[in-house]
Formats: C-alpha cells, structure tokens, sequence
C-alpha cells in the first residue's frame, strides 16, 4: 500500500543536474518506452516525490498508454496526500531497474482508475534519467552471518533515532541495506547520516558517513518485499576506503575458491 512521508529537506535529484549527469539522460522516446515497459513488467515499489522532494509516497507502475501518451500509477490511499500531489506542478518519480537508477518527471497528475482501482495519470516524460554506477565493484555480503550497520538520525529537540539493518551488498562507493518495506517512509533521497557504524568482519568497525540515493523494493528468496536503502559513502576518508576494498577483494577471493571446490 502506498505509503507518504514529509522530508526535512528539499531532494536534489541527478536528473536535475544535466551538467554533472547529462551522459545517464535519455531523451529518445523509444528508449524511454522500453525502460517503462520495463519497469510496468518488473512491478514493485517505485517513490514519488513531490513538493521540491519534501513530500514522498510509494507507488506501482500500472500500465504505460501509448495511444494516449500517457502512464498510469497507483494513488495513494491517504485523500490528503492525493490531494497534495495533484496539485503539485511537477513530481518526480524514482525508480530501480535491474540495479539501474532510473529517474523522470511526472507533470499534470491527475485521478484516474485503473482495472477498478484508484489511479493517477500523467503525460508519458520527455527524458528518463538511467544511471548505472560502473566505477566500484559491488559484492553480495552473507546471508548466513551478514554485515550490520548502525543509523543514528539527530533530531532538533536532542532526541537520537537508531536503525541497524544488514547489508545486501557492498562496494568501495557505498552499501546497501536491507529494511522491512513498511520502513521506507522513515528515509528520504539525499538524508546524510554522519557517524554511522558499519561492522567488517577481519577490519574492525569503521565509523562512515552516508547519503541514502535509493529506495526501491527487494524481493527477497522467500518471496517477501524488502527495503532495498541504497547509500554511497560521503567524505570516506582513503584509509577506510582500503579498508573495505581489502575485505571486497578477500571476500571475492573465498567466492571464487568456494566455486572451485576449494572450500
């Protein structure tokens, strides 16, 4: 069920940025096609931000219209927040796709129903931002014994928010960790959390700053949707980052050797 949260900060997003990110931005209408196809097929939780980025609601993908130049996504159940973003000029929707960021703009939503359901509509987007990080290597962390890492969020009043969740995966760039879904609206794109506490096996526990850049649903082997809270590490001082990518490289070392018979 789409959820909503208010941010306490206004969300930048690459697709906003063309001088740092305009090689990831598509304007070909058939490529733009294709990843929402992709997307539709692919189901599962996509965030919609409206507001400058300060209001948020998960949301589906259900059908892309061609004849009408138009997508169709589930409204959220709250009226006031339906209300909210069918007044806002424009929201942005975010999205993972096969491990690809993907990104574009929803402009003129407006109510719709789709197979008996609420619904929002909204003309088909002019450019589609599809970000694929290639610079870091990423590896798959145990399931059996995963790496944890320790959130603390600061409030105004003084008062400390604490969140420990296992990483999914991890490269010298960031992690990602793994949540109950019924958590996404505790975190939005482009939050920092300095002082984190980020447990490696054999290195000791690093204290690393992280800027959250993605969240997306994760199905994982038992069927059930996780948070996938996607962070890339922020101020990372070289001598951490040598840290992590020497239990990267071990890590892939025992994979490769366990693959082979040799463990």
């Amino acid at each position: 069920m789409p959820t909503v949260s208010n941010t306490a900060s206004t969300t930048l997003f690459e697709i906003d940025q063309p001088d740092q990110f305009g090689q990831f931005i598509q304007s070909n209408p058939l490529e733009i096609l294709r990843n929402l196809h992709a997307l539709t097929r692919q189901g599962g939780f996509v965030s919609v931000y409206f507001d400058r980025g300060e209001k948020f609601f998960l949301s589906t993908i259900l059908a892309v219209d061609e004849s009408r130049r138009s997508i169709v996504i589930d409204a959220p159940r709250q009226a006031e927040v339906l209300q909210q973003a069918m007044h806002a000029d424009i929201a942005t929707l975010c999205a993972n796709l096969e491990r690809i960021k993907i990104q574009f703009h929803l402009q003129r939503l407006q109510p719709n129903t789709w197979e008996d359901r609420e619904a929002l509509i909204s003309p088909l987007p002019e450019k589609m931002l599809r970000l694929q990080r290639r610079e870091f290597f990423r590896i798959q962390t145990p399931l059996l014994n995963p790496l944890r890492c320790r959130l603390i969020r600061q409030h105004g009043d003084g008062r400390s928010e604490v969140f420990e969740f296992p990483l999914h995966d991890i490269s010298g760039g960031g992690v990602c960790l793994i949540a109950p879904i019924e958590m996404a609206e505790k975190f939005s794109l482009g939050e920092l959390f300095a002082d984190c506490r980020l447990d490696i096996p054999g290195e000791s526990v690093l204290s690393v700053n992280l800027r959250v850049r993605e969240l997306a649903q994760l199905e994982m082997h038992d069927g059930q949707p996780q948070l996938r809270l996607g962070c890339e590490f922020f101020n990372l001082p070289g001598t951490r980052l040598s840290l992590i990518e020497r239990y990267i490289t071990r890590q892939e070392r025992e994979n490769k050797a366990r693959l082979n018979g040799y463990v």
